[in-house]
């Protein structure tokens, strides 16, 4: 539901409307539609963050004081935002591009973020991210467009699941998915194998110097070839052959939504999924997808895992972020311009 409209420019003359959004507990959430400046592509982009929040521009602060100690978040030390990044590159190519907030503006805890918010139960979530969508099949600037929804981590699970049901979606881009494929039998919705993963990574660790390279990585189990042993490719591993052992059923995960796979089968629709190869927390499924894309059950996914990059889809260094990359946005950029013009009449 639309609430208020305001105007201001944002860069490359692209107009920014900002709107409000009705979520959970009939609380108003902050989002933004930018328009491009130029001729329109008949695509709108909605951006849906991960985890269980993200302020309207997914900003990582650059430190947070927790008593008298100052935590650095990001590399440099400084705030970024991931969101009009994605947003203005998006625009550039003629996509209305539309981003929110989950902290709601009535939320008595919203100065505390990003340290404490109201939280919302992920079902919830779910139900925030089909208002916005809503709200561009309502809009007068956005009412004809065809829908493509970039969810990240936890967002990206509700994407899906959220195109399962809805014909208006025309496709998906997952960036650092989570819970897109079962792990092993009864997976809750966690990586099962991670702490077997974790011990075989410091076993094969001949040498002690903290990673496995060169002889020391078994055949086969360097997935992206890049001549380092990680978490995510031994995770990879221990799921693989679990699933080809195990009847898998098709339950939902703990909050009680579909595994990603499940969702991507019963109503398939083009999805780009991207993860990086630093992501040592959600990684483990693009290998299980991969195979997947292999027997033909999900034939309308495309699968890449970019160098050098994290769970944020940006550098990482000693649990430091830096803003999403270049390279990224580029495939994402490009991807959606293939997607619009393989459905031009």
């Amino acid at each position: 539901m639309l609430l208020a409209m305001t105007c201001v420019l944002a860069a490359a003359d692209h107009v920014a409307h900002d709107l409000a959004i009705v979520g959970p507990r009939e609380w108003t959430f902050d989002a933004r539609l930018v328009e491009p400046a130029g001729e329109r592509s008949g695509i709108t982009v909605l951006l849906i963050g991960g985890g269980i929040g993200n302020d309207l521009d997914w900003s990582v602060p650059g430190t947070i004081q927790m008593a008298d100690t100052t935590i650095p978040l990001t590399i440099n030390g400084k705030t970024h935002r991931d969101a009009p990044l994605l947003a203005e590159a998006l625009a550039d190519k003629g996509h209305a591009v539309m981003h929110y907030s989950t902290i709601a503006r009535e939320d008595p805890k919203k100065e505390l973020w990003p340290l404490e918010v109201t939280t919302h139960s992920v079902a919830d979530l779910l139900l925030l991210q089909k208002s916005a969508t809503s709200t561009i099949g309502t809009h007068p600037l956005t009412s004809d467009d065809r829908i493509i929804l970039l969810g990240h981590s936890m967002g990206a699970q509700r994407v899906c699941a959220q195109a399962a049901e809805d014909s208006n979606i025309a496709g998906l881009v997952l960036i650092g998915a989570a819970q897109m494929t079962r792990t092993g039998p009864d997976d809750p919705g966690r990586n099962l194998n991670l702490p077997e993963a974790r011990e075989r990574i410091e076993t094969l660790d001949a040498d002690g110097n903290g990673s496995v390279t060169g002889m020391e990585i078994p055949d086969g189990m360097d997935l992206d070839q890049d001549g380092t042993l990680r978490i995510w490719e031994v995770s990879a591993t221990i799921a693989r052959k679990s699933r080809r052992h195990l009847e898998l059923k098709q339950m939902p995960d703990r909050h009680g939504i579909p595994f990603g796979e499940d969702s991507l089968k019963s109503r398939p629709v083009p999805t780009l999924v991207l993860y990086g190869n630093l992501d040592d927390a959600q990684g483990h499924h693009a290998p299980i997808l991969q195979d997947l894309v292999g027997d033909g059950s999900l034939d309308t996914i495309e699968i890449q895992i970019l160098p050098g990059i994290g769970h944020q889809l940006g550098p990482e260094q000693d649990n430091r972020f830096g803003p999403i990359s270049k390279e990224a946005i580029g495939q994402i950029v490009e991807w959606i311009q293939k997607q619009q013009v393989e459905t031009m009449p």
